[in-house]
């Protein structure tokens, strides 16, 4: 959920103060409090592209490519029901987790409580809250460079 402190912190306005923000993201070994994971829904190759239609909030433009490239596009998504009762200010990437038992094949959403190991976090973002009341759907999304 992240520190309700960082509300106040000013976003990143040039691609400098970005990159310093981006240096000190990478230090973490795990999200401030997390609520749960949701499934990738979307990943593919890409490319920059001043004409792609894939943008990132950075102002750079991706398009899909078909070869593979050093850049993944990577996309989730918090459905309506996801969440609910959290403030979200943070995201990352794992790989190596393990679930409980208890959930089922398919299921997009897995609540903090039916993870049994978080495995490996190997990419956070961090952005203004977002209030999970139910109301609204969030997608996430981030490129991946390898």
């Amino acid at each position: 959920t992240g520190e309700p402190a960082w509300d106040s912190e000013p976003q990143p306005s040039t691609p400098e103060e970005q990159a310093v923000r981006d240096a000190q993201l990478a230090q973490q070994t795990d999200l401030h409090t997390l609520v749960g994971f949701t499934r990738v829904r979307d990943k593919f190759y890409v490319t920059p592209s001043p004409t792609g239609t894939i943008p990132m909030s950075d102002g750079g433009l991706y398009a899909e490519s078909d070869d593979p490239t050093p850049y993944v596009y990577i996309r989730a998504q918090l459905d309506l029901a996801d969440a609910v009762g959290s403030t979200v200010r943070e995201s990352g990437l794992y790989i190596g987790a393990q679930f409980d038992s208890s959930v089922q094949a398919g299921q997009m959403f897995i609540p903090s409580d039916k993870i049994i190991s978080y495995g490996s976090l190997i990419q956070v973002d961090r952005f203004p809250a977002v209030i999970r009341d139910g109301t609204v759907s969030q997608i996430i999304s981030t490129i991946l460079t390898m």
